[in-house]
């Protein structure tokens, strides 16, 4: 146990935003203690893609927010081995609007300074030839992109900063209140220790029922449930983030695009909107491959209503999409799961003061992988300014 009961910063939730609002901080010089109320934390910073594609960001702070997580993953890489690969990211088009859709896409990039380059359907063909010909229109490659293994990940950021920065770190610690006393935040865990620190930020994903519930609003945050799945290990085939016709329909950045207003939807694409499905494809180091997802949305502290349930209609639903996209030797799933995290429906990240030492940070959405980096570092930033 640690004799230091007064810190600069306590954060609360040991996932990807409580992780690197610790590591800012720390690099900062600030004492940090990080808890975290279970063994490992395991929810949806665990449970996606690992995916770092700012591509698919907003053209607005988010795709800035994307980028600066970028640099921040390749200059730690360098430092500890966080799992980061760079790897590049393919949108792959499926008809004619898809593809004017990059087209524009690749012109607001080079606006912005950001590499890409567009490929006709043979050339994608050429370097991808595991697409079904009948399925591919054309391409756009981002190549400073990468992906992660979201297993891993925070659990060695977390190890280096232990180690090297000076974090204090208690698992199995579940924080059952938190408010401002003697003008600090007073903290107190189920097992009656109190922490105090002068700044607290909570960073607790979609258990919004526990502390402050009073301060998360559910006209303001919703819980998406997401389904997912593991193919067999298998030849390596996939050697980028691979996007496809409905993630470019789906994501923020495209609807920055002329034409995007004026696509039309066909009804096979709606049946599957209708599941938040859009098919995603990463093939990870042993071989197995990553496919995914849908999304389904209830407001914030209804998570019971999504039931425990793995829908295999959803699963056959996007297997039957990703056959139409590619070929792989190997169809047999090895494992599904569902994930969850807390979502904005108001702005894209949720934030709150209590009484200026309380710090609610949270409901950043499927972008969390790729934006929280970047998103903590102004945050960090800003607090200590």
């Amino acid at each position: 146990m640690y004799k230091n009961r007064k810190y600069d910063l306590v954060i609360v939730g040991g996932g990807i935003i409580g992780t690197y609002c610790a590591y800012h901080a720390l690099r900062r010089g600030k004492s940090v203690l990080l808890l975290e109320k279970d063994a490992q934390p395991y929810e949806a910073s665990f449970r996606n893609f690992g995916q770092a594609v700012p591509s698919g960001q907003a053209l607005d702070s988010w795709f800035d927010y994307g980028r600066k997580s970028l640099k921040i993953y390749k200059d730690l890489q360098e430092e500890v081995d966080i799992s980061v690969v760079k790897n590049g990211s393919w949108y792959v088009a499926s008809d004619d609007q898809e593809m004017t859709l990059l087209e524009e896409m690749a012109q607001l990039f080079k606006d912005r300074d950001y590499t890409s380059r567009l490929y006709t359907a043979t050339e994608t063909l050429e370097i991808n030839p595991h697409f079904k010909k009948d399925y591919v229109k054309g391409g756009l490659f981002i190549p400073e992109e990468a992906s992660l293994n979201p297993l891993v990940m925070v659990h060695r950021v977390r190890e280096f900063m232990i180690k090297h920065l000076g974090l204090h770190y208690h698992n199995l610690c579940p924080v059952i209140s938190v408010e401002k006393k003697r003008g600090i935040a007073m903290l107190t865990t189920s097992k009656k220790q109190t922490f105090w620190g002068d700044q607290v930020i909570l960073a607790n994903g979609r258990d919004t029922q526990f502390l402050l519930p009073e301060h998360y609003p559910s006209a303001e945050l919703k819980i998406s449930k997401l389904q997912m799945m593991r193919l067999a290990p298998q030849k390596k085939i996939l050697k980028s983030n691979i996007l496809t016709g409905l993630t470019i329909r789906r994501y923020d950045s495209f609807k920055s695009c002329p034409s995007f207003s004026k696509i039309y939807t066909s009804s096979e694409q709606k049946q599957l909107q209708a599941k938040g499905i859009h098919i995603l494809f990463k093939q990870a180091d042993d071989g197995s491959i990553i496919l995914g997802d849908s999304h389904e949305y209830v407001p914030a502290g209804e998570q019971a209503n999504f039931g425990f349930e793995v829908s295999s209609e959803i699963n056959e639903m996007m297997l039957a999409e990703a056959k139409r996209i590619t070929s792989l030797e190997n169809w047999t799933v090895d494992s599904t799961w569902a994930g969850f995290y807390l979502q904005g429906t108001q702005s894209e990240v949720f934030t709150k003061v209590v009484d200026d030492v309380i710090h609610i940070i949270n409901g950043i959405g499927g972008k969390g992988m790729t934006t929280s980096p970047g998103f903590t570092a102004e945050y960090i930033q800003k607090l200590y300014s």
